[in-house]
């Protein structure tokens, strides 16, 4: 039986996939692209935004009209939709759900071997294989309230996978030939496996394994420490690079948000890394027109962008979503203002991002090789700055140590990176 994904959202959701497609492919199973021919399509929904709520209905019904099963997984939104045939809870759920619906005996479970009364065409694969950088999740859910946020009523209470299966994950990545991971879950500034918090988890990766890029999905920055901020000054495997959530510059949104913390504590972080390493880069959301946002509380987001240099911003104009404290909030922000705002920040930001990059002309990086496009190899040097070369070499999933000699382009591509080149 094929099967086929379909991923929005977040690196987390991206992780979840990546676990069960390894583990429908130890069944038996083949993993096709979309629309190619699939008995069963697995969606994974993401509900953060209207938009992306919008995006994951869309995917359903286009994947029913195909004349796939469809099972939707994740954070679903609307969990009635008609087009869908079975709605999951976890990737538990899903697999024994497949193998059900593929024929499979209770004996072929115990033995991890799906019978399919149809044979598949061509042997499984992992389409997740085809990047350099393996996600690992160490936690789900969320112990904060945050204002804006549907995520807790889908993830629940914050839960973290114990660290000797995180260890178990990441040596099977090496052996699979990743050379970077990424850690991530909904918030995993609250991992705890007994004592060990994210700090210690760090500390027991870099003792126990060899992979040579570690990474940090989102960070919050209530929860970090300073024990974290030294760590990072003391091993090169740890990327001077963290996403950093902002949300906004102003601290009377912030208290709005129920964030807890200040521009001045999250310039302080900042600040600590960047002593010890000028060029540790920062990428960072923000909401732009969360309810009450005034002129003043848009121009304190803008100056604290201009003054940190982000590698890059995500700007999302608040989307209420259901069920939160914010969408019932008075002195909503019209959507006219939103997109007016947001416009300005992306500009804004676009020249602060440049002139972060530009620091690293001349200067030599370690990029971790990813993809050939239009005659060149794109990567990431440790700070997250995409880069490419236009070398006849085989590149893929290769660290090579360049100097970054070439102007900045004044472009940036679809996803709002801004590119280095060097030849």
């Amino acid at each position: 039986m094929k099967v086929s994904f379909h991923t929005f959202g977040c690196k987390l959701n991206q992780a979840e996939t990546d676990e069960l497609k390894k583990d429908l492919v130890k069944l038996g199973f083949s993993v096709v692209p979309i629309e190619h021919g699939e008995n069963i399509a697995i969606v994974r929904a993401c509900a953060v935004t209207s938009g992306a709520s919008q995006s994951t209905r869309a995917m359903i019904r286009r994947l029913k009209r195909s004349g796939a099963y469809v099972i939707a997984v994740g954070c679903l939104e609307n969990k009635n939709i008609a087009e869908i045939d079975f709605v999951a809870r976890n990737n538990e759920e899903v697999i024994k759900h497949v193998i059900a619906r593929s024929g499979a005996t209770k004996q072929s479970l115990k033995l991890g071997i799906a019978s399919s009364p149809r044979p598949c065409n061509g042997a499984p694969r992992n389409d997740s294989k085809d990047r350099t950088r393996a996600f690992i999740k160490i936690q789900t859910g969320c112990n904060f309230n945050c204002a804006y946020c549907i995520v807790p009523s889908f993830r629940g209470r914050a839960q973290s996978v114990p660290a000797e299966k995180i260890i178990a994950k990441i040596k099977s990545a090496e052996k699979d030939g990743y050379l970077e991971i990424v850690l991530t879950g909904v918030n995993i500034c609250q991992y705890y496996d007994g004592a060990t918090n994210l700090t210690a988890l760090l500390k027991k990766i870099l003792e126990e394994t060899k992979i040579p890029r570690l990474r940090l999905g989102s960070l919050d920055p209530r929860l970090i420490s300073n024990r974290l901020i030294h760590l990072y000054s003391q091993s090169p495997r740890l990327l001077p690079h963290w996403h950093l959530s902002l949300q906004s510059g102003s601290d009377i949104t912030l208290k709005k948000m129920n964030r807890l913390y200040t521009a001045k504590k999250y310039l302080e972080i900042v600040n600590k890394l960047r002593k010890s390493n000028p060029l540790f880069s920062f990428t960072t959301d923000i909401i732009i027109g969360f309810p009450g946002e005034d002129e003043e509380d848009f121009a304190a987001t803008c100056a604290l962008v201009k003054k940190i240099q982000f590698g890059k911003v995500h700007i999302f104009p608040f989307s209420p979503r259901p069920n939160t404290q914010a969408a019932k909030m008075p002195d909503q922000v019209s959507d006219k203002i939103k997109t007016s705002r947001a416009e300005k920040l992306k500009t804004i930001a676009d020249q602060a991002t440049k002139e972060f990059a530009r620091q690293f002309i001349g200067r030599g990086s370690a990029v971790l090789f990813e993809h050939k496009k239009s005659g060149a190899w794109w990567g990431y040097t440790p700070e997250y700055l995409r880069v490419k070369s236009k070398s006849a070499k085989n590149l893929k999933n290769k660290i090579v140590n360049i100097e970054i000699n070439h102007k900045l382009s004044e472009r940036f591509n679809r996803l709002g990176n801004l590119s280095l080149f060097f030849y």
